[in-house]
Protein backbone atom coordinates (compact mmCIF):
# COMPACT_ATOMS: atom_id res chain seq x y z
CA UNK A 1 0.00 0.00 0.00
CA UNK A 2 1.14 3.82 -0.84
CA UNK A 3 2.25 5.99 1.93
CA UNK A 4 -0.69 8.30 1.28
CA UNK A 5 -2.93 5.58 1.04
CA UNK A 6 -2.18 4.20 4.44
CA UNK A 7 -4.45 4.26 7.28
CA UNK A 8 -4.93 7.47 9.23
CA UNK A 9 -1.83 8.99 6.34
CA UNK A 10 -3.89 12.20 5.08
CA UNK A 11 -3.51 12.76 1.39
CA UNK A 12 -1.56 16.13 0.72
CA UNK A 13 -2.51 17.11 -3.09
CA UNK A 14 -5.31 19.54 -2.33
CA UNK A 15 -2.87 21.60 -0.70
CA UNK A 16 -0.39 21.12 -3.23
CA UNK A 17 -2.80 21.78 -5.66
CA UNK A 18 -4.23 25.10 -3.69
CA UNK A 19 -0.27 26.18 -3.99
CA UNK A 20 0.23 25.76 -7.35
CA UNK A 21 -2.96 28.05 -8.32
CA UNK A 22 -2.10 30.40 -6.23
CA UNK A 23 1.59 30.76 -7.68
CA UNK A 24 0.73 30.29 -11.52
CA UNK A 25 -2.88 32.18 -11.51
CA UNK A 26 -1.71 35.10 -8.68
CA UNK A 27 1.95 35.12 -8.76
CA UNK A 28 2.62 33.96 -5.66
CA UNK A 29 0.73 36.95 -3.86
CA UNK A 30 -0.14 36.90 -0.31
CA UNK A 31 -3.45 36.87 1.47
CA UNK A 32 -3.23 40.15 2.18
CA UNK A 33 -2.58 41.07 -1.84
CA UNK A 34 -5.58 38.69 -2.74
CA UNK A 35 -8.65 40.59 -3.78
CA UNK A 36 -11.82 39.02 -2.74
CA UNK A 37 -13.04 37.82 -5.95
CA UNK A 38 -9.28 35.75 -6.07
CA UNK A 39 -10.08 34.99 -2.41
CA UNK A 40 -13.57 33.58 -3.57
CA UNK A 41 -11.59 31.66 -6.64
CA UNK A 42 -8.81 30.27 -4.62
CA UNK A 43 -11.51 28.72 -2.12
CA UNK A 44 -13.74 27.31 -5.11
CA UNK A 45 -10.42 25.78 -6.43
CA UNK A 46 -9.53 24.21 -3.31
CA UNK A 47 -13.14 22.63 -2.75
CA UNK A 48 -12.82 21.03 -6.57
CA UNK A 49 -9.10 19.62 -5.91
CA UNK A 50 -10.48 18.34 -2.53
CA UNK A 51 -13.78 17.02 -3.77
CA UNK A 52 -11.13 15.07 -6.62
CA UNK A 53 -8.95 13.95 -4.42
CA UNK A 54 -11.99 12.16 -2.49
CA UNK A 55 -13.35 10.83 -5.66
CA UNK A 56 -9.52 9.58 -6.34
CA UNK A 57 -8.47 8.37 -2.40
CA UNK A 58 -8.20 4.38 -2.39
CA UNK A 59 -10.25 2.56 0.46
CA UNK A 60 -8.63 1.52 3.50
CA UNK A 61 -8.04 -1.47 3.24
CA UNK A 62 -7.96 -3.86 5.76
CA UNK A 63 -6.98 -7.70 6.81
CA UNK A 64 -8.74 -10.20 8.67
CA UNK A 65 -7.03 -13.44 10.03
CA UNK A 66 -9.01 -16.23 11.41
CA UNK A 67 -7.25 -19.78 12.23
CA UNK A 68 -10.99 -21.62 11.30
CA UNK A 69 -12.23 -22.04 8.11
CA UNK A 70 -15.30 -20.90 6.53
CA UNK A 71 -17.71 -24.21 7.53
CA UNK A 72 -16.95 -22.60 10.84
CA UNK A 73 -19.72 -20.43 12.98
CA UNK A 74 -17.44 -18.01 14.24
CA UNK A 75 -15.91 -17.95 10.73
CA UNK A 76 -18.67 -18.28 8.09
CA UNK A 77 -21.88 -17.13 10.30
CA UNK A 78 -20.00 -14.56 12.42
CA UNK A 79 -16.78 -12.92 10.68
CA UNK A 80 -17.98 -13.68 6.70
CA UNK A 81 -21.24 -11.58 7.25
CA UNK A 82 -19.88 -8.59 9.11
CA UNK A 83 -16.78 -8.18 6.56
CA UNK A 84 -19.78 -7.99 4.32
CA UNK A 85 -22.13 -5.42 6.31
CA UNK A 86 -19.16 -3.22 6.18
CA UNK A 87 -17.67 -3.25 3.24
CA UNK A 88 -21.13 -2.36 1.73
CA UNK A 89 -21.64 0.09 4.55
CA UNK A 90 -18.53 2.02 4.07
CA UNK A 91 -19.36 2.98 0.71
CA UNK A 92 -15.86 2.25 -1.14
CA UNK A 93 -14.16 4.21 2.13
CA UNK A 94 -13.17 0.74 3.46
CA UNK A 95 -12.62 -2.64 2.01
CA UNK A 96 -11.84 -5.61 4.82
CA UNK A 97 -10.31 -8.44 2.97
CA UNK A 98 -10.17 -12.15 5.16
CA UNK A 99 -7.81 -14.80 5.08
CA UNK A 100 -9.41 -17.45 6.65
CA UNK A 101 -7.83 -20.99 7.59
CA UNK A 102 -5.00 -20.08 9.47
CA UNK A 103 -3.20 -18.41 6.37
CA UNK A 104 -1.88 -16.01 8.35
CA UNK A 105 -0.98 -17.76 11.28
CA UNK A 106 -1.72 -20.73 13.60
CA UNK A 107 -4.55 -20.04 15.83
CA UNK A 108 -2.48 -19.56 19.42
CA UNK A 109 -0.31 -16.83 17.65
CA UNK A 110 -3.74 -14.39 16.21
CA UNK A 111 -3.70 -12.16 19.37
CA UNK A 112 0.57 -11.68 18.15
CA UNK A 113 -0.72 -11.24 14.10
CA UNK A 114 -3.02 -7.97 15.70
CA UNK A 115 -0.46 -6.98 17.81
CA UNK A 116 2.57 -6.53 15.58
CA UNK A 117 0.58 -5.59 12.59
CA UNK A 118 1.23 -8.59 10.60
CA UNK A 119 -3.05 -8.47 10.33
CA UNK A 120 -5.13 -5.42 10.99
CA UNK A 121 -7.70 -7.37 12.67
CA UNK A 122 -7.99 -11.01 14.12
CA UNK A 123 -10.48 -13.42 16.04
CA UNK A 124 -8.46 -15.06 19.34
CA UNK A 125 -9.80 -18.08 21.68
CA UNK A 126 -7.80 -16.39 25.23
CA UNK A 127 -7.75 -20.58 26.25
CA UNK A 128 -5.22 -20.87 23.26
CA UNK A 129 -2.71 -18.37 25.05
CA UNK A 130 -2.51 -19.98 28.81
CA UNK A 131 -1.86 -17.00 30.98
CA UNK A 132 -2.12 -14.12 29.17
CA UNK A 133 -5.85 -12.95 29.61
CA UNK A 134 -6.05 -13.94 33.41
CA UNK A 135 -9.16 -11.74 34.72
CA UNK A 136 -10.88 -13.08 31.13
CA UNK A 137 -10.36 -16.37 32.45
CA UNK A 138 -13.09 -16.12 34.75
CA UNK A 139 -15.88 -16.75 32.15
CA UNK A 140 -13.93 -20.20 31.25
CA UNK A 141 -14.76 -21.28 35.29
CA UNK A 142 -17.13 -24.21 35.45
CA UNK A 143 -20.80 -23.57 35.40
CA UNK A 144 -20.88 -20.06 34.26
CA UNK A 145 -22.79 -19.43 30.57
CA UNK A 146 -26.17 -19.91 31.13
CA UNK A 147 -26.38 -19.63 26.99
CA UNK A 148 -24.51 -17.86 24.26
CA UNK A 149 -25.88 -14.82 23.88
CA UNK A 150 -25.85 -14.33 27.45
CA UNK A 151 -22.46 -14.89 28.70
CA UNK A 152 -21.20 -13.05 25.91
CA UNK A 153 -23.22 -9.91 27.17
CA UNK A 154 -21.95 -10.68 30.16
CA UNK A 155 -17.96 -10.21 29.07
CA UNK A 156 -18.84 -7.33 26.91
CA UNK A 157 -20.57 -5.31 29.97
CA UNK A 158 -17.73 -6.57 32.82
CA UNK A 159 -15.07 -5.01 29.99
CA UNK A 160 -16.95 -2.00 29.91
CA UNK A 161 -17.07 -1.62 33.74
CA UNK A 162 -13.78 -2.63 34.68
CA UNK A 163 -10.44 -0.90 34.03
CA UNK A 164 -8.19 -3.68 35.06
CA UNK A 165 -9.94 -6.31 32.77
CA UNK A 166 -9.20 -3.64 29.79
CA UNK A 167 -5.39 -3.51 30.55
CA UNK A 168 -5.42 -7.16 29.43
CA UNK A 169 -6.17 -5.84 26.05
CA UNK A 170 -3.57 -3.03 26.04
CA UNK A 171 -2.01 -2.85 22.85
CA UNK A 172 -5.16 -3.73 20.74
CA UNK A 173 -8.28 -2.02 20.41
CA UNK A 174 -11.28 -4.59 21.33
CA UNK A 175 -14.04 -4.76 19.58
CA UNK A 176 -15.96 -7.73 20.53
CA UNK A 177 -16.16 -10.15 23.44
CA UNK A 178 -17.85 -13.07 23.52
CA UNK A 179 -18.67 -17.03 24.05
CA UNK A 180 -20.28 -20.37 22.90
CA UNK A 181 -22.96 -21.97 24.79
CA UNK A 182 -21.94 -24.44 27.29
CA UNK A 183 -20.50 -27.77 26.49
CA UNK A 184 -21.62 -31.31 27.75
CA UNK A 185 -19.80 -34.51 28.24
CA UNK A 186 -19.70 -37.01 25.55
CA UNK A 187 -18.55 -40.39 26.62
CA UNK A 188 -18.05 -43.73 24.20
CA UNK A 189 -18.92 -46.47 26.67
CA UNK A 190 -19.89 -45.12 30.30
CA UNK A 191 -23.32 -42.77 30.60
CA UNK A 192 -22.96 -39.75 33.05
CA UNK A 193 -25.99 -39.75 35.44
CA UNK A 194 -24.43 -38.90 38.65
CA UNK A 195 -21.07 -37.39 39.73
CA UNK A 196 -19.98 -40.99 41.06
CA UNK A 197 -20.04 -42.12 37.29
CA UNK A 198 -16.72 -39.52 36.74
CA UNK A 199 -14.70 -41.79 38.92
CA UNK A 200 -11.74 -43.20 37.39
CA UNK A 201 -12.82 -41.96 33.31
CA UNK A 202 -10.24 -40.09 31.19
CA UNK A 203 -11.57 -36.79 30.11
CA UNK A 204 -10.50 -34.23 27.45
CA UNK A 205 -10.39 -31.23 29.05
CA UNK A 206 -11.67 -27.95 28.02
CA UNK A 207 -9.20 -25.64 30.46
CA UNK A 208 -7.58 -25.72 33.96
CA UNK A 209 -10.81 -24.65 35.86
CA UNK A 210 -12.50 -27.65 33.92
CA UNK A 211 -9.68 -29.93 34.92
CA UNK A 212 -9.68 -29.06 38.46
CA UNK A 213 -13.85 -30.00 38.35
CA UNK A 214 -12.74 -33.17 36.58
CA UNK A 215 -10.72 -34.04 39.67
CA UNK A 216 -13.00 -33.01 41.82
CA UNK A 217 -15.82 -35.52 40.63
CA UNK A 218 -12.73 -38.55 40.67
CA UNK A 219 -12.29 -38.44 36.68
CA UNK A 220 -9.07 -37.96 35.22
CA UNK A 221 -8.47 -34.79 33.22
CA UNK A 222 -6.60 -34.97 30.12
CA UNK A 223 -5.14 -32.05 27.81
CA UNK A 224 -5.02 -33.14 24.36
CA UNK A 225 -5.72 -31.03 21.08
CA UNK A 226 -9.04 -31.78 19.57
CA UNK A 227 -7.66 -32.70 16.38
CA UNK A 228 -6.08 -36.18 18.05
CA UNK A 229 -9.15 -36.51 20.53
CA UNK A 230 -11.11 -39.03 17.64
CA UNK A 231 -8.30 -41.47 17.34
CA UNK A 232 -8.08 -40.97 21.80
CA UNK A 233 -11.78 -41.97 21.69
CA UNK A 234 -11.80 -44.32 19.25
CA UNK A 235 -8.41 -46.43 20.88
CA UNK A 236 -9.76 -46.13 23.97
CA UNK A 237 -6.96 -43.48 25.29
CA UNK A 238 -10.38 -41.22 26.61
CA UNK A 239 -13.35 -42.49 27.40
CA UNK A 240 -14.86 -39.13 27.10
CA UNK A 241 -14.32 -35.32 26.61
CA UNK A 242 -16.24 -32.07 26.90
CA UNK A 243 -17.49 -30.09 24.00
CA UNK A 244 -20.19 -28.54 22.42
CA UNK A 245 -22.42 -29.90 19.88
CA UNK A 246 -20.80 -28.37 17.00
CA UNK A 247 -17.29 -29.28 17.82
CA UNK A 248 -19.07 -32.90 18.59
CA UNK A 249 -19.91 -32.52 14.58
CA UNK A 250 -17.29 -30.71 13.19
CA UNK A 251 -14.65 -33.14 14.57
CA UNK A 252 -16.72 -35.75 13.77
CA UNK A 253 -16.26 -37.74 17.53
CA UNK A 254 -20.12 -38.54 17.68
CA UNK A 255 -19.44 -41.45 15.04
CA UNK A 256 -17.34 -42.62 18.51
CA UNK A 257 -19.28 -41.55 21.12
CA UNK A 258 -22.48 -42.96 22.40
CA UNK A 259 -23.97 -40.98 25.16
CA UNK A 260 -24.19 -37.15 25.90
CA UNK A 261 -24.79 -35.69 29.13
CA UNK A 262 -26.11 -32.35 28.94
CA UNK A 263 -24.67 -30.04 32.04
CA UNK A 264 -23.69 -26.20 29.87
CA UNK A 265 -20.82 -26.45 31.66
CA UNK A 266 -17.65 -24.16 30.21
CA UNK A 267 -17.68 -21.69 27.55
CA UNK A 268 -14.60 -20.01 25.35
CA UNK A 269 -13.84 -16.45 26.10
CA UNK A 270 -13.42 -15.38 22.50
CA UNK A 271 -12.35 -11.80 20.61
CA UNK A 272 -12.41 -9.85 17.97
CA UNK A 273 -9.42 -6.99 17.93
CA UNK A 274 -7.52 -4.31 16.15
CA UNK A 275 -4.32 -3.44 15.89
CA UNK A 276 -4.29 0.02 18.18
CA UNK A 277 -2.25 2.07 15.71
CA UNK A 278 -4.21 0.72 12.61
CA UNK A 279 -7.36 1.98 14.76
CA UNK A 280 -5.90 5.47 15.92
CA UNK A 281 -5.10 6.17 11.77
CA UNK A 282 -8.41 5.24 10.41
CA UNK A 283 -10.66 8.19 9.02
CA UNK A 284 -13.38 9.28 11.73
CA UNK A 285 -15.99 8.50 9.43
CA UNK A 286 -14.78 4.52 8.80
CA UNK A 287 -13.96 4.49 13.09
CA UNK A 288 -17.76 5.08 13.32
CA UNK A 289 -18.83 2.78 11.26
CA UNK A 290 -17.15 0.23 12.67
CA UNK A 291 -17.95 1.08 16.30
CA UNK A 292 -21.79 1.17 15.57
CA UNK A 293 -21.54 -2.56 14.12
CA UNK A 294 -19.25 -4.11 16.89
CA UNK A 295 -18.87 -3.65 20.66
CA UNK A 296 -22.33 -4.92 22.59
CA UNK A 297 -23.90 -5.79 19.39
CA UNK A 298 -21.45 -7.88 17.81
CA UNK A 299 -20.82 -9.51 21.08
CA UNK A 300 -24.79 -10.59 21.68
CA UNK A 301 -25.06 -11.50 17.92
CA UNK A 302 -21.63 -13.65 17.59
CA UNK A 303 -23.28 -15.49 20.82
CA UNK A 304 -26.55 -16.06 19.28
CA UNK A 305 -24.94 -17.11 16.24
CA UNK A 306 -23.28 -20.00 18.28
CA UNK A 307 -26.05 -20.75 20.08
CA UNK A 308 -28.15 -21.72 16.79
CA UNK A 309 -25.63 -23.36 15.46
CA UNK A 310 -26.21 -26.02 18.26
CA UNK A 311 -29.42 -27.10 17.41
CA UNK A 312 -28.58 -29.16 13.96
CA UNK A 313 -25.43 -30.77 15.66
CA UNK A 314 -27.54 -31.94 18.03
CA UNK A 315 -29.64 -33.12 15.96
CA UNK A 316 -26.74 -34.65 14.11
CA UNK A 317 -25.49 -36.33 17.14
CA UNK A 318 -28.46 -38.10 18.01
CA UNK A 319 -29.23 -39.34 14.65
CA UNK A 320 -25.70 -41.39 14.78
CA UNK A 321 -27.13 -42.95 17.68
CA UNK A 322 -26.17 -40.84 20.53
CA UNK A 323 -28.08 -40.92 23.72
CA UNK A 324 -29.04 -37.71 25.16
CA UNK A 325 -29.06 -37.69 29.12
CA UNK A 326 -31.15 -35.02 30.63
CA UNK A 327 -29.42 -34.90 34.72
CA UNK A 328 -32.07 -35.30 37.49
CA UNK A 329 -31.92 -30.83 38.16
CA UNK A 330 -30.82 -32.13 41.79
CA UNK A 331 -28.09 -33.67 40.35
CA UNK A 332 -27.07 -30.60 38.38
CA UNK A 333 -27.68 -29.09 41.50
CA UNK A 334 -25.31 -30.72 43.51
CA UNK A 335 -22.29 -30.82 40.73
CA UNK A 336 -22.63 -27.18 40.25
CA UNK A 337 -22.47 -26.60 44.03
CA UNK A 338 -19.04 -28.61 44.30
CA UNK A 339 -17.68 -26.37 42.04
CA UNK A 340 -18.21 -22.40 43.72
CA UNK A 341 -15.08 -23.58 45.37
CA UNK A 342 -13.38 -23.11 42.31
CA UNK A 343 -14.62 -19.34 41.98
CA UNK A 344 -12.99 -18.45 45.54
CA UNK A 345 -9.83 -20.19 44.53
CA UNK A 346 -9.66 -18.57 41.03
CA UNK A 347 -10.37 -14.53 42.69
CA UNK A 348 -8.00 -15.22 45.56
CA UNK A 349 -4.99 -17.09 42.78
CA UNK A 350 -5.89 -13.63 41.23
CA UNK A 351 -5.83 -11.54 44.32
CA UNK A 352 -2.20 -13.07 45.15
CA UNK A 353 -1.03 -11.40 41.15
CA UNK A 354 -2.11 -8.30 42.65
CA UNK A 355 -5.07 -8.25 40.23
CA UNK A 356 -8.66 -7.59 41.46
CA UNK A 357 -10.43 -11.51 41.47
CA UNK A 358 -13.06 -10.64 44.00
CA UNK A 359 -14.31 -7.38 42.10
CA UNK A 360 -14.20 -9.07 38.23
CA UNK A 361 -15.55 -12.46 39.76
CA UNK A 362 -18.61 -10.56 41.17
CA UNK A 363 -18.98 -7.91 38.43
CA UNK A 364 -19.25 -11.03 35.87
CA UNK A 365 -21.83 -13.08 37.97
CA UNK A 366 -23.80 -9.59 38.35
CA UNK A 367 -24.25 -9.55 34.66
CA UNK A 368 -24.71 -13.26 33.85
CA UNK A 369 -27.13 -13.58 36.90
CA UNK A 370 -28.87 -10.05 35.15
CA UNK A 371 -32.49 -10.13 34.03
Amino acid sequence: MEENNKPGKRNYIPGLMFNRINNHIFGGMSMKHVSAKSLFLIVLSGVFFLSLAQVFAKPVELRFSSAFPLQQTITGKIIVPWIEEINKAGEGKVSIKLFPAGALGKAPEQFDLAEKGVADLTYHLADYTPGRFPLTTVFSLPFMPPSGEKVSEAMWKTFQKESKYQEEYGKVKVLALFGHPGGHFHTVKKPINTMADFKGLKIRTANPSISKALSLWGAVPVAQPITETYQSLQLGVLDGTVLVWEGMGVFKLNEVTKFTTVADLYTMPMMIVINKDVWEGLPGDVKTLLESTTGLKMSKAAGKAFDDAEKPFREMTIAKGTKEIILDPAELAKMKESTFSLREEWAAEMEAKGLPGKAILKTALEFIEEK
